[in-house]
């Protein structure tokens, strides 16, 4: 039998066992919108919506004041001692992050030119899928803040205009379990910054199947970074 000290068993439970080196889980996270600075929002959305689409005439956007504000509260986007994030968001798709190589150079005979790089490629969108409840937070305020986006556009304007559309960030936070009775720590944070819905899914709905109502959402964003919390911390400890 392995000496117990040298036996890759105990190997592999200290590493498994440890904060830095435990395998993470898909399901630990959770996306926070701050939509207390989305200036577009916090106006009237059926006047906003209405005053631009005025053709419409008394058939234009019904969405309930009380509603829109209640759906954009805080408290159902962040609440710092539960960790809880926005209650609508089910799944994330985090961006890639890519540079083109090629070997462009001289060719002749067999000479390969070593390789270069071009660019690095745009950012890409962030997807979050959805989920739908009564009060269908995709509808009465993703929905309308994606069409005051397309009027209003990203035009530099003051944060303080009621025309600004960007959300200032949104955070999507990675965490993990730290122990027995303890609360979960935060892995690291995708923080994207002035961010904005560009596209919302299409919705479907028919007879002959059942179950989560979930609808795909396509945002846009001048710029990320990713921020590690809990580590040094309780590497310290």
């Amino acid at each position: 039998m392995a000496n117990s000290q040298n036996s890759p068993y105990e190997y592999y439970l200290d590493l498994l066992g440890s904060w830095s080196t435990g395998v993470a889980l898909p399901t630990l996270w959770f996306c926070t919108f701050y939509l207390d600075t989305v200036n577009c929002l916090k106006g009237n959305l059926q006047q906003q919506l209405n005053s631009y689409e005025s053709s419409l005439g008394s058939s234009g956007w019904g969405i309930s004041d009380n509603t829109a504000k209640y759906l954009t509260n805080g408290r159902l986007q962040y609440s710092s001692d539960s960790l809880m994030g926005c209650v609508f968001a089910k799944e994330v798709n985090l961006p890639s992050e890519t540079v083109n190589a090629t070997h462009d150079g001289l060719e002749y005979g067999g000479f390969m030119a070593p390789v270069t790089i071009s660019e690095r490629n745009k950012y890409i969108n962030l997807d979050v899928t959805f989920l739908e409840t009564n009060a269908s937070f995709v509808d009465l305020v993703i929905r309308p803040w994606n069409v005051l986006v397309g009027y209003n556009g990203f035009v530099a304007r003051s944060k303080n205009s009621p025309k600004a559309v960007k959300c200032s960030r949104c955070d999507v936070c990675l965490l993990a379990k730290t122990g027995p009775y303890s609360n979960l720590g935060i892995r690291k944070i995708y923080r994207f910054y002035d961010i904005a819905p560009i596209n919302v899914g299409r919705e479907t709905y028919n007879h002959t199947t059942d179950g989560l109502k979930l609808t795909p959402v396509s945002f846009a964003y001048d710029g990320y970074v990713i921020l590690e919390q809990d580590t040094p911390k309780i590497l310290e400890m």
